[in-house]
């Protein structure tokens, strides 16, 4: 540790120094430029440091000391996007804030301050060294983000259990060198062999070279917790898996616009304000089975039928793209050989000028202007045939991707969405009927186990009728939202793409003309002046 010129009294006790007494520094440019400097602890000449101190342009710097400035209040560091290292030890900070932005940052010193809470660090991902050693800080927190972390000094702090902070740091797999020394925990007679049985990456700890035959010690004294952990990691891990695998199919089904498709049957359910109390009814688990039996043949089919008929989307796309590229790349190619055509007489002409009369030179010169007119009509006459092709391809597209777009629609509404529909209603119908058995078997006093909520709910007919419609009415308009959403987005999409590929085209064709103008205008403004200088 960079040792602070201040007297201490412990970790979260210290005695004042003579600067705490002292008004707070502000951070400003003048002392920002005044700190700068190297990222490498070199020495450099004077001038050159003087150079680099008022030369270097704010969002050039990269690395900054700010150490032993009497700085209460981490600000004014916007612009200094490059900054590598940052140095603001043996300060007064008492909170980590204003340096999420300066997410280049790979070295921070905060030793030698009055913080409290480790916090605004969860941006700076590319940290690999970390110093908050010296503080008032309590608890391991808010540094999971920093798993590039090689070296991190939290000594002298009030750490107090070990157990914890272990526990907070195995995930980081790229942490070598550790510093605790100084904290309560520091006391624990296992805080060694903890650190060193429990980080596997371990190399130094508190500035101590790890002994692997510790190392084996420790972890065969603490084989049980480390298989509770390992366990716990494994499972962990997995479930990690299951989450980005489940994340990649919801990926999947939003790009082929089948967001909701798959757990329509359980928004139907978690939508219905009915579903409390239709759950008094005997069967009605039973039925709710079957339906979901039902409905996950149904959207299966569904989703795979249109994921594989999407590979002619992609497919319509990708020779769409080919297309313009194709026909592009030729008229561009005719263009160029053009411009060339011309470039290669005009300098055939100046070669022959100083043997010419003056007569016959503005004859030349005149000759070659008419070249260039033809050279200017040549061009806008590709440019309007590329007009037209792209015109005409862009309209293949859109006939042919609408005919896609229009038969995807036709399988949502009147395949699968209908088929849903019929399925509701199939439900509902049965269901009424099975309610109005079991209705009548109450009256009769023949079911058992009913409990009090269920009895007053089954004592009134009309209110389980009504909350059996009432349910209905809520599946159906689940399932036309989802519908409308899907149909709704398929256009959106299919019309954005085809007017962003007219607007592409047309703003391409603007760029084009003004080219033309601009090399057909330079070359006849040279032709010009030569004329002019030849009459002179």
């Amino acid at each position: 540790e960079r040792r602070a010129g201040r007297a201490t009294a412990g970790a979260g006790g210290r005695m004042a120094h003579p600067l705490e007494l002292a008004e707070p520094n502000v951070i400003d440019e003048d002392l920002i430029r005044n700190c700068i400097t190297t990222v490498e602890e070199i020495s450099i000449p004077e001038d050159k440091k003087k150079e680099m101190k008022t030369e270097t342009e704010l969002h050039d710097i990269k690395a900054v000391s700010f150490s032993f400035q009497n700085i209460l209040r981490i600000d004014n560091l916007n612009g200094l996007f490059s900054l590598v290292k940052l140095q603001l030890d043996n300060n007064i900070i008492e909170k980590i804030e204003n340096i999420g932005h300066l997410v280049n940052l790979e070295w921070l010193d905060l030793s030698f301050n009055n913080i409290q809470n480790i916090q605004g660090l969860e941006t700076l991902t590319k940290l690999t060294d970390l110093s908050l050693f010296n503080n008032r800080i309590e608890e391991l927190k808010n540094l999971k983000t920093l798993q590039n972390l090689n070296c991190l000094s939290i000594g002298n702090n009030l750490l107090r259990d070990v157990l914890h902070c272990i526990t907070y740091l195995r995930p980081f797999r790229k942490l070598k060198m550790l510093n605790m020394a100084g904290n309560p925990c520091h006391k624990d007679p296992d805080y060694h062999a903890r650190i060193v049985s429990h980080l596997r990456d371990i190399v130094y700890v508190d500035y101590r070279l790890v002994d692997p035959e510790k190392v084996q010690a420790a972890k065969e004294n603490f084989q049980e917790d480390l298989f509770e952990i390992l366990e716990e990691e494994k499972k962990q891990a997995e479930d990690e898996h299951k989450a980005e695998e489940h994340q990649q199919w919801l990926d999947t089904l939003s790009e082929a616009n089948l967001s909701g498709v798959d757990a329509l049957l359980k928004s139907m359910l978690e939508e219905d304000p009915e579903q409390g109390k239709l759950h008094h009814l005997s069967f009605w688990l039973e039925i709710l089975d079957e339906i979901q039996h039902e409905f996950k043949g149904m959207s299966k089919d569904f989703i795979d039928n249109t994921l594989t008929a999407n590979k002619a989307k992609y497919a319509e796309k990708a020779r769409f793209v080919e297309a313009l590229r194709s026909s592009r790349q030729k008229s561009d190619g005719d263009s160029i050989a053009l411009v060339g055509k011309f470039d290669l007489k005009k300098k055939k002409l100046m070669r022959q000028l100083e043997d010419l009369r003056e007569d016959e030179t503005v004859k030349k010169l005149r000759e070659l202007q008419d070249l260039n007119t033809e050279l200017n009509d040549d061009l806008l006459e590709l440019g309007l045939r590329q007009m037209e092709s792209d015109d005409q391809i862009i309209s293949d597209f859109e006939r042919r991707f609408g005919d896609l777009v229009n038969i995807f629609n036709e399988s949502a509404q009147n395949g699968f969405f209908a088929k849903v529909r019929d399925l509701e209603n199939a439900f509902h119908t049965r269901a009424l009927s099975m309610a109005t058995d079991e209705l009548e078997h109450f009256a009769a006093g023949q079911l058992e186990d009913v409990t009090d909520e269920a009895q007053i709910f089954l004592g009134d007919k009309d209110i389980v009728f009504a909350s059996l419609n009432a349910s209905h009415d809520s599946h159906l308009g689940v399932i036309d939202g989802l519908e409308d959403q899907i149909v709704t987005k398929e256009r959106r999409v299919y019309n954005t793409l085809v007017n962003e590929a007219r607007q592409e085209s047309h703003a391409r064709d603007r760029k084009r003309i003004t080219e033309i103008a601009t090399v057909t205008a330079r070359n006849n403004k040279e032709i010009e002046e030569l004329i002019y200088n030849e009459q002179e």
